[in-house]
């Protein structure tokens, strides 16, 4: 008889790697952008163009789903998709007065 491989298991006092508590947002917005693609959504502006009869009408969709859903059109209207998927937000540098070495 082989032996199994033990699975960490998150529920039952497993062990837990660092990266975990970061990662469950982010795969639970991926497994939503895969049913999206799943039902025929499978470009920005369709995403984008999605209203809310047609998040409904998606297979088990819920209300943490509808949610991921309208973060992800925001994301993609701001051109920052992979900065939501990845959970990290990007800070804009300001240039106040900025120098460029001209004469005036």
């Amino acid at each position: 008889m082989k032996k199994r491989k033990k699975r960490r298991s998150k529920t039952k006092g497993g062990d837990k790697l660092p990266f975990d508590d970061e990662m469950g947002k982010n795969q639970k917005a991926v497994k939503v952008l895969q049913r999206l693609f799943d039902a025929g959504y499978g470009t920005e502006k369709e995403i984008v163009n999605m209203t809310m009869d047609e998040m409904l009408a998606l297979p088990g969709v819920n209300v943490a789903d509808l949610c991921i859903i309208s973060e992800l059109q925001k994301s993609i209207k701001t051109n920052k998709v992979i900065s939501y998927l990845s959970g990290k937000t990007e800070v804009k540098e300001e240039t106040k007065g900025a120098d460029y070495g001209g004469t005036t």
